[in-house]
């Protein structure tokens, strides 16, 4: 017993006293128990309150570089960076941070063998144009202490989405390679594509559930590894939807659900007062239900976000069916029909409606017209008004398809809100 006593001191002493301390096999033998790597300090990877509000918001795509996303989502958005969902600026750039301290130690006592300890930041960048992902792990303010563990010891950095339809670069979406290459070379680049025009569905769909992993893999097997798998989730969707989504094919992250504000859009192209009634029609749908028809107590029209609905939020969702949009705006306007009366809509007048007739909350779609009862529109919840022929046209092709259906590549059925933020 004392002898054993002595051998621990002795190990202890020489962590204080030197930067490499004991391999890890003889300090396994010295206190006769388990060693193993595990985690004593960590932020990052928690995942979102249960009843935590999605993110969105109406911002433009935009192509980011890597530097400033990470940048800007270590020094402005932090806090949901450091969920697992992670912080995302759109549909085309998202980012993940966290802090792990892993220490090697004695797992029945408190001497410690060797540890590093870093922040890391996972910046994932979607294309709009090719069916391409794109992500960038680096590491930041590493630290390593102890044995020659903390620089021989192999680390495995992964993630997971690889498979028939999706290829990685480097293979398996797997970086292995010791502790002290990561130190010396704090980065890793991992690339996903799909082939064009595969996949499920009219536009070729192919999503996949991203998560990265991390693992410390000690060669000598009586050592406990330190293994996390989940330490970021993400849906990426790669599609060749063609025309109806701008670009013909793509790659969006389809868990983030954008706002389309109108206002917003037509102000940036100069034309806010082109399309003010539109405007003020989505406006007094949303905060005036009252002056809408049609007209019913309870009305509830769909489409803004409320942050403090959590997750029972009332987005709208595309429909690309040419079919059902027709029906949607025969429906819409009897409501126009019914209250202006029937001669009112003319080449200078339109039926305008909200929720949009390319939603599948529209006026047939979106109410119980869908089911057979042809006086449905009477009790939908949306409004139809007349409005100015060019006011209308520009809304919907030039600002809703062309300034945000193509460039967010909302796809049928994707859900999106719907703000005019004055």
């Amino acid at each position: 017993m004392r002898a054993h006593v002595n051998v621990l001191a002795a190990i202890t002493v020489a962590l204080m006293t030197s930067p490499l301390a004991a391999p890890a096999a003889a300090a396994a033998a010295a206190t006769s128990g388990p060693v193993g790597w595990e985690v004593t300090d960590s932020s990052g990877g928690r995942p979102a309150a249960a009843d935590a509000p999605p993110q969105t918001n109406s911002l433009a795509p935009a192509a980011l570089p890597q530097d400033d996303l990470k940048n800007s989502c270590r020094e402005q958005h932090a806090s949901a960076a450091s969920t697992q969902q992670g912080w995302m600026a759109d549909r085309f750039n998202r980012c993940w941070i966290g802090h792990r301290k892993v220490v090697l130690r004695c797992l029945d006592c408190t001497t410690m063998i060797a540890s590093v300890e870093f922040d890391y930041t996972l910046i994932g960048i979607a294309q709009n144009g090719s069916r391409k992902v794109d992500f960038y792990l680096s590491f930041d303010n590493w630290k390593a202490l102890g044995g020659e563990e903390r620089v021989t010891t192999p680390m495995r950095v992964s993630l997971t989405g690889c498979g028939s339809l999706v290829s990685c670069n480097p293979g398996n979406a797997e970086v292995t390679q010791p502790l002290g290459e990561w130190q010396a070379v704090p980065s890793a680049w991992i690339t996903m594509t799909s082939p064009d025009g595969t996949g499920a569905g009219a536009d070729y769909r192919v999503p996949v559930l991203v998560q990265l992993g991390m693992a410390i893999l000690p060669v000598d097997p009586t050592i406990v590894p330190w293994v996390e798998n989940d330490m970021t989730t993400g849906d990426v969707r790669f599609d060749s939807a063609g025309a109806v989504a701008g670009k013909f094919n793509g790659t969006v992250f389809a868990d983030f659900a954008p706002t389309y504000d109108l206002l917003a859009i037509a102000r940036a192209d100069g034309n806010e007062a082109g399309v003010q009634e539109s405007i003020q029609h989505i406006d007094d749908a949303l905060h005036h239900p009252e002056r809408t028809w049609p007209s019913f107590i309870g009305k509830g029209i769909p489409g803004e976000y409320v942050a403090s609905l959590g997750q029972n939020q009332h987005p709208l969702h595309r429909l690309v069916d040419s079919t059902l949009n027709g029906r949607n705006r025969t429906y819409a306007g009897y409501v126009c029909a019914d209250v202006w009366g029937p001669g009112a809509v003319t080449p200078n007048l339109n039926c305008d409606e909200y929720p949009m007739a390319s939603t599948q909350e529209g006026a047939y779609t979106g109410s119980s017209a869908a089911g057979g009862d042809t006086n449905g529109w009477q009790r939908w919840n949306g409004s139809s008004r007349i409005i100015g022929e060019v006011d209308n046209q520009d809304s919907g092709r030039k600002y809703l398809n062309i300034g945000f259906y193509q460039p967010n590549r909302i796809l049928d059925g994707d859900a999106f809100y719907v703000a005019v933020n004055r």
